[in-house]
């Protein structure tokens, strides 16, 4: 039975050295990943010439929101009393449109793939998103957990928050059986031996783990031939 990794990076944009930096180490190890792109940021000529030019089989764009708007989870409660804005994807159908919709607007102007997969910042998002996501196009979502109707979504497993290769293993080995293997990396916040780390993590997993990796357009792909994946990532209906 095969068992897949998708490596997904967020917050592409913020920092662009970093970002080269993360996908050479991913390109020249045979991986694969998925890098969420914040569309404020995608009119940055460096920014956009340098994704036009990645092999969207290797290296697969996602929506990460549009402005990343984001408050610390410990005041999202108390964001009406305060007057402070919830998240970006934790608020009504109305607004989420409108982001998707400007980070639409800004892709289609400088970038010539069109991502098919969305990552909410924070991973934070409530039901009204989905109705907005389906009429933007967007076919899938990373999520903690599934969306109700009509989305498919990649399941969540860990962080890249280790300093060694023994400590992703503890970490890694309760959740060695699922299929599906998601690790989420913050190419910003990496240190450098986090950077080597990576490395070591894509050997194992190849390796050790004879992991495939792969994309979320590709597991799209293979859901429809493989009914456990299927299961895995389906709506609940």
């Amino acid at each position: 039975m095969k068992k897949y990794v998708i490596f997904k990076d967020d917050d592409v944009g913020k920092d662009f050295n970093s970002l080269k930096k993360w996908i050479d180490i991913i390109i020249n190890n045979n991986a694969k990943a998925a890098i969420g792109l914040i569309g404020k940021y995608i009119k940055n000529q460096e920014l956009n010439r340098y994704l036009n030019l990645l092999d969207s089989t290797i290296i697969e764009v996602f929506c990460h929101g549009y402005s990343h708007g984001y408050l610390p989870f410990i005041f999202r409660k108390y964001w009406k009393k305060n007057r402070l804005l919830p998240v970006e994807f934790d608020r009504n159908s109305k607004s989420h449109d409108h982001s998707l919709r400007k980070y639409r607007f800004v892709e289609s102007k400088y970038l010539k793939k069109k991502a098919v997969c969305f990552g909410p910042p924070g991973n934070v998002w409530n039901e009204s998103v989905i109705n907005p996501l389906l009429e933007n196009d967007f076919k899938l979502m990373f999520s903690w957990r599934k969306a109700k109707h009509d989305l498919f979504t990649i399941p969540l497993s860990d962080n890249l928050k280790q300093r060694s290769l023994k400590e992703f293993i503890a970490d890694y080995d309760k959740k060695k059986d699922c299929r599906i293997y998601t690790l989420q990396f913050h190419h910003a916040n990496l240190s450098d031996r986090q950077y080597e780390l990576t490395t070591e993590v894509i050997d194992f997993l190849k390796d050790k783990e004879n992991r495939i990796f792969i994309t979320p357009s590709e597991l799209l792909d293979v859901s429809k031939k493989d009914k456990d994946i299927f299961n895995l990532i389906s709506p609940i209906n």
